[in-house]
């Protein structure tokens, strides 16, 4: 297989879409997560509404941790989080929450490009939690008296499916824009590849919260509490701190080490096995441009980091970054809490 030394991210810039391609994934969102926020309201029940506030802030932090790809020098990724949101949630209020995920990377530090935000809620909000969650229920069974070994198996297989199949997408999206420059089939099988061994990642940090919580909380799964007092058991407001209070270690503090190489295509080149080079993508669409433009001007910490900042070394704690993931882990909490309480009162 060619090699490729950037690989195109599950957060797509504005480069990779065409004008309508992007108006039309804007609009099919805006109606999706509309209704998502509909169904929520009557699929979720009052304990489980409040953690769409802490589960955001988790998975926002948990995306902040780049790490290395073994094989692929120069190239990084992160976890999405889609297919566990859709597990403790349910896939209506999993898609609300990580599209106002989505949104506050967009908004706040231009991760992701603003004309993308609707492929970027599909790839990474949808089809994860949809598929994932599908996946999961499939393979669980009746989830009252689910074993663990069962329920851990469910996740692993979900993760991998949601995974894959959202990061597939991103190919099909740049083809249907006509702007790319390689084979699709290429670039689909590249795109599978790696984010089949970036699934086995994103399986295992869903392992360790569903582990978690079915210790602590297995009602919040729907499954039923075990065999141990409930004077025992944690309430459900230390859950959440417990939750949250890891959310700002990771945003504030670990990610000062996540890997700083890049992952997303920015005007990189895909070498092909002859040794020559091909540049990946092309769009000279005016608007796109401006689009970028704009978005670089009023992002306040683009790149997770001060305006015109030199890019970070690895082994130096970043205080920029530090405090672009406490802000970004606050307004995901304070926004996706407001839309809870929204829920709360209106069902």
């Amino acid at each position: 297989m060619p090699a490729l030394p950037c690989l195109l991210a599950m957060h797509m810039d504005n480069v990779l879409l065409s004008v309508p391609v992007a108006v039309l994934t804007l609009a099919i969102v805006a109606v999706s997560v509309a209704v998502a926020a509909r169904l929520a309201r009557w699929s979720v029940g009052d304990r489980r509404l409040p953690l769409m506030g802490v589960m955001g802030a988790f998975v926002y932090a948990a995306q902040m941790i780049n790490f290395p790809l073994p094989g692929l020098p120069g190239t990084s990724a992160h976890l999405g989080g889609g297919v566990l949101l859709a597990i403790l949630l349910g896939p209506a209020a999993g898609i609300v929450t990580i599209a106002a995920i989505l949104i506050v990377q967009c908004l706040l530090f231009q991760d992701g490009g603003l004309l993308a935000l609707g492929c970027n809620i599909i790839n990474m909000g949808l089809i994860p939690c949809l598929l994932g969650w599908g996946i999961y229920r499939a393979v669980l069974g009746r989830a009252a008296n689910a074993a663990a070994w069962r329920q851990y198996l469910a996740a692993w297989i979900a993760c991998v499916a949601g995974v894959t199949a959202g990061a597939a997408m991103v190919p099909v999206e740049a083809a249907a824009s006509g702007v790319l420059q390689v084979p699709i089939r290429q670039f689909l099988s590249v795109m599978i590849g790696v984010h089949l061994a970036v699934s086995f990642f994103e399986g295992a940090v869903t392992f360790a919260v569903l582990a978690y919580l079915r210790r602590v909380r297995p009602e919040l799964m729907g499954l039923e509490p075990a065999a141990v007092s409930a004077a025992y058991r944690p309430g459900y407001r230390v859950v959440a701190a417990s939750l949250l209070v890891t959310a700002l270690l990771l945003a504030g503090v670990v990610s000062w080490f996540a890997s700083t190489l890049p992952e997303v295509l920015e005007g990189s080149d895909l070498h092909h096995s002859s040794g020559a080079a091909a540049q990946a993508v092309r769009n000279d669409s005016p608007v796109i441009a401006a689009v970028d433009q704009l978005q670089r001007k009023w992002a306040p910490l683009p790149d997770y980091n001060r305006r015109e900042a030199p890019p970070p070394s690895w082994s130096e704690p970043n205080g920029w970054r530090s405090l672009a993931g406490v802000l970004g882990t606050i307004v995901t909490l304070a926004i996706l809490y407001a839309l809870s309480r929204w829920m709360q009162k209106s069902h």
